[in-house]
């Protein structure tokens, strides 16, 4: 009895699909006069690809375009990458400038070392850019404080500085 009652369901659930297709369309149809934007969509086919590729260009120009793409991208890349590297060298730059002021600031006569040639020496002069000067006289800016055989001690804003007396040629 278990077994026709399973058979009987089997049966039932196996056919009804089929039963559902076999009655009529009872819906009322429009004439094709009166038929709406929407059921004329129905009845039309949709291109919707599964994939990204344009179906009008073929793999070559695919490729080439794809090159294209990635060389943009690296050229974008580059340019992004320059100007980093321009900002970086800036800030460096800056911050040298900035070391180099507060280094010439403690060191004031750093600045005008390149403004004095000393020549020679005679007696108790010495011959400073083609010009004699004694102690007390003023040259660039800095007062020469003290002359020895050697050297020539020079006193620039505040700060103490020596040259070397170069030695005469032979």
């Amino acid at each position: 009895m278990k077994r026709i009652f399973s058979l009987y369901i089997l049966v039932n659930f196996a056919l009804l699909p089929c039963l559902g297709f076999a009655q009529e369309n009872t819906e009322k149809k429009e004439p094709a006069s009166e038929q709406t934007e929407a059921s004329k969509e129905e009845g039309r086919v949709k291109f919707s690809p599964t994939n990204r590729r344009d179906p009008f260009l073929s793999r070559d120009e695919i490729s080439t375009i794809e090159r294209n793409r990635r060389a943009e991208m690296e050229r974008i890349e580059k340019e992004r990458k320059a100007k980093e590297d321009a900002l970086i060298a800036a800030r460096d730059a800056e911050k040298a400038k900035a070391e180099r002021e507060a280094y010439l600031k403690a060191n004031p006569h750093l600045a005008i070392i390149s403004k004095i040639k000393i020549q020679g020496m005679m007696g108790d002069e010495v011959q400073i850019n083609n010009d004699f000067k004694g102690v007390g006289s003023k040259v660039a800016g800095a007062t020469i404080t003290k002359i020895t055989g050697t050297r020539i001690y020079f006193k620039y804003k505040g700060k103490d500085f020596s040259l070397p007396i170069p030695k005469p040629k032979d």
